[in-house]
């Protein structure tokens, strides 16, 4: 068991369940409760690893003018694992951190799991949300049982010129949109009667969801004052007019809903924003992200961005309830191993002597994503306060 083991899958393969070897709730009923452990590990707050300004070259300070599309196709590597070390004797171990999907913006082009003493393989558990999973059947004291799974993917800036002119004002989204993107998400209340009333208030002078959409994120800029802090919900960054990128995002995505427009949270990095979905005049459906801290762009995307997750109510087997984002999980039973959850994300040159850019970042031990690259530009990219104090000084 302690041999490693490379296994080589494309992603869709790669993607299945291992529910054979993970206990799930029906292991968790079969043992005494003192002897099975579940752990869920703390969601670390949303921090934003994002540029201080735009450059205009690796982020955008305006829309490009002669093209539209998925654009800039910019390469990373990426590492996401877990790590247990024995701390006594303990078995029927699972653990489960979240990996990337492929997206329009993102393109998964190769992943390959390595694991030791243990088996790994990747669970999609929504069309924009999977996780790595690593179940083992015992680990001993000063054992080390791991998976990592490797990714390279291919990540772009998306700008596609949407004007309000390509949208009809009725909109019928279909009920399955509506019943996983128009209603509550944990932490997300759409149907107060302090929602409900802002939604028709914000929009009152709003016919159209475009505009509507356009009111609601104008709105939340200039009323809910930033400030950074762990999750509260939508119902008290309403009442309190304060909030973090989370917040404030969310805010967005409860307004459009009580609506009668779609829209959901869209994850990256210590960071999120939301998007908002309309059909056009052929009944296509389009996802629109809207930028609700940090950047200012609304209809399009100006950077190169590690989506980790879309979408807010995300089931997941072994859980009652549906997660709004999905977080680092453990079950054991036995001696409580220590875990580590690890993540890399690494820019790489798509030529030889080619400038690969700035934007490596790592997790830390707390779960938050932190920016480790040597690039010129990578002071000037906002991890908490210790990255931006360093770039203001370097710039006097």
């Amino acid at each position: 068991m302690d041999r490693r083991a490379f296994i080589r899958w494309g992603f869709g393969a790669a993607i299945g369940g291992i529910t054979g070897s993970v206990s799930g709730d029906r292991s968790r009923r079969s043992v005494p409760p003192d002897l099975s452990h579940d752990e869920l590990a703390p969601r670390p707050p949303a921090f934003s690893i994002i540029p201080v300004v735009g450059d205009g070259k690796w982020v955008w300070k305006d829309p490009p003018q002669d093209r539209t599309g998925y654009l800039e196709p910019r390469p990373f590597e990426l590492k996401v694992g877990i790590q247990l070390q024995g701390k006594g004797s303990a078995g029927r171990l699972s653990a489960t951190t979240p990996v990337p999907v492929q997206v329009p913006e993102q393109k998964i082009d190769d992943v390959r799991i390595e694991t030791q003493g243990c088996a790994a393989r990747l669970r999609q558990l929504a069309p924009e949300a999977a996780q790595l999973i690593l179940a083992a059947p015992s680990i001993a004291g000063g054992q080390v049982v791991a998976a990592v799974a490797q990714f390279r993917l291919t990540l772009l800036k998306q700008y596609h010129a949407y004007k309000k002119e390509q949208f009809p004002a009725e909109q019928k989204p279909p009920k399955p949109l509506l019943q996983l993107f128009g209603h509550d998400s944990p932490g997300i209340q759409t149907r107060t009667r302090e929602v409900r009333k802002l939604s028709a208030d914000v929009a009152a002078q709003s016919d159209h969801p475009w505009d509507k959409a356009k009111a609601y994120q104008d709105w939340v800029w200039k009323n809910i004052r930033t400030r950074r802090g762990r999750y509260t919900s939508v119902a008290t960054a309403v009442r309190d007019r304060v909030g973090d990128c989370e917040e404030r995002a969310a805010v967005f995505v409860a307004l459009c809903r009580a609506a009668g427009i779609p829209a959901r949270l869209v994850w990256v990095p210590n960071h999120n924003w939301a998007e908002f979905l309309l059909h056009d005049h052929d009944g296509r459906p389009h996802w629109i992200p809207a930028h609700t801290s940090c950047y200012p762009w609304f209809g399009w995307t100006g950077a190169h961005e590690l989506v980790l997750q879309k979408g807010d109510k995300i089931p997941v087997p072994e859980k009652r309830r549906p997660l709004r984002l999905l977080a680092d999980w453990m079950r054991w039973q036995g001696a409580r191993p220590e875990v580590r959850y690890l993540a890399e994300l690494t820019p790489i040159a798509s030529e030889p002597n080619q400038d690969a850019g700035p934007g490596a970042r790592s997790k830390d031990k707390k779960g938050e994503w932190v920016v480790v690259g040597k690039h010129p530009l990578d002071p000037y990219l906002r991890d908490g306060s210790r990255a931006l104090a360093r770039a203001q000084l370097q710039s006097r």
